[in-house]
């Protein structure tokens, strides 16, 4: 429930995607297919989180929803890690929680 509630505070990007991209990633030159992307990425996370939440009331998804949920977020931390991007505080902070989320969630894979 809670990691799913952090994942769809993805969601801002989606609205104000200049902001978003400044913020997160030190981005100052955006053109509108960054916009577009960034957007989409925005969603795809907030109804990733959706998904979660979702699944914390709804056992018989939990399982499919948080192995979806595990190879974004591990994706995320690896892409933001692998790139320059690392270095700036805030999209190091979300290549190091999102993996940490994902470590939860095989953790309880592990305790199925």
């Amino acid at each position: 429930m809670v990691t799913g509630a952090l994942t769809i505070g993805a969601g801002v990007a989606a609205l104000v995607p200049r902001w978003a991209l400044r913020c997160v990633f030190g981005v100052d030159h955006i053109d509108p297919l960054t916009i577009l992307v960034a957007r989409h990425w925005a969603l795809l996370l907030t109804l990733i989180g959706g998904l979660l939440v979702y699944a914390a009331y709804h056992p018989e998804v939990r399982v499919p929803v948080m192995i979806a949920a595990t190879i974004e977020k591990l994706a995320v931390g690896a892409l933001i890690f692998a790139s320059p991007f690392r270095k700036k505080p805030l999209a190091a902070l979300v290549a190091i929680a999102d993996p940490i989320m994902a470590l939860l969630y095989l953790a309880i894979f592990a305790g199925l």
